[in-house]
């Protein structure tokens, strides 16, 4: 079982504290029993798109300066009786590629949802909250489930390690141009890290994960050119197909980055290309966190 777990088991029937997870997967265009079901444990498997988690669910349409309004599942693996009284809060991001701790003026709203045991789910309360009008034509939305007797290991929001967040990170581009992201490389730690940034096609097993509006079919497509920028827009990386490049960030640090990337070929109407930024930590084994990018044809 994940460190991030605390050693128990979700399976369990004896332990009566709360288990409390976001529920991220699977995507709800799947049947029953095609796909890993989410009963809490983390690292999230490996099909799993844990950049766009499908227990958030915008209400409303993302709009610089209006309200949004979004639902969040949350699921409870507890054992015992009792029904557990769980605390969410959601937040929002500039796009970013690795986990942070939100800013407090990010913060969307707070809400309870009352889960039962053995792997009961609920749908929250709506949460609205505005968007500033300078926050950009993307951003991305973190959830956090908690109680007293479950609280997240940190205030870290890490989608991938820790059942208590979770993340909303999808970016919709045309195809037909090169499509251009400015997002951020986060280091959460206090220290120095080196971490590493990759850009390419979303491997086929992660496609059931993206889902956009009218619902549009997933096609490979490879990258013809991808180019990461750094802040002072001096280039970073440039490849045909896939992209890594390097990075050490100072500890608390967010660095301005930006990806272009250029499908190659066509993507016709009906359907999308998807694409996914990726950081790693040096030495790790999951990913710190990631960006879908979702090319659509015209």
């Amino acid at each position: 079982m994940p460190a991030r777990n605390d050693g128990r088991d979700p399976q369990g029937t004896t332990d009566d504290r709360p288990y409390l997870f976001v529920h991220s997967y699977p995507p709800p265009v799947l049947p029953a029993g095609s796909f890993p079901v989410d009963n809490g444990v983390r690292p999230v498997p490996p099909e799993v798109c844990w950049y766009l988690c499908s227990g958030i669910q915008p209400l409303t349409a993302f709009q610089p300066g209006e309200d949004l309004t979004v639902q969040v599942t949350v699921g409870n693996w507890q054992g015992g009786n009792s029904e557990s009284i769980a605390y969410l809060g959601l937040w929002w991001s500039p796009p970013v590629s690795g986990p942070l701790v939100p800013d407090a003026d990010k913060f969307l709203g707070l809400t309870t949802v009352v889960v039962p045991p053995h792997g009961g789910q609920v749908v929250s309360d709506p949460l609205t909250g505005r968007i500033p009008a300078d926050a950009g034509p993307h951003v991305c939305l973190l959830a956090q489930v908690r109680h007293p007797l479950d609280p997240p290991g940190t205030n870290v929001a890490d989608p991938v390690d820790d059942r208590h967040w979770a993340q909303h990170n999808l970016v919709a581009l045309p195809v037909g141009s090169p499509g251009t992201l400015p997002f951020l490389a986060s280091n959460p730690l206090a220290e120095e890290a080196e971490y590493l940034i990759s850009v390419g096609p979303v491997p086929p097993v992660r496609w059931p994960g993206f889902r956009l509006d009218g619902d549009p079919e997933p096609v490979g497509a490879e990258a013809g050119l991808i180019v990461l920028t750094g802040p002072d827009g001096r280039e970073l990386a440039r490849d045909e197909g896939e992209l890594s490049c390097a990075l050490v960030l100072d500890g608390g640090e967010r660095r301005p980055l930006e990806v272009t990337v250029e499908p190659a070929g066509a993507v016709a109407a009906g359907t999308f290309a998807p694409f996914e930024v990726v950081q790693y930590r040096i030495g790790a084994e999951v990913p710190a966190g990631g960006i879908g990018l979702a090319f659509t044809g015209g």
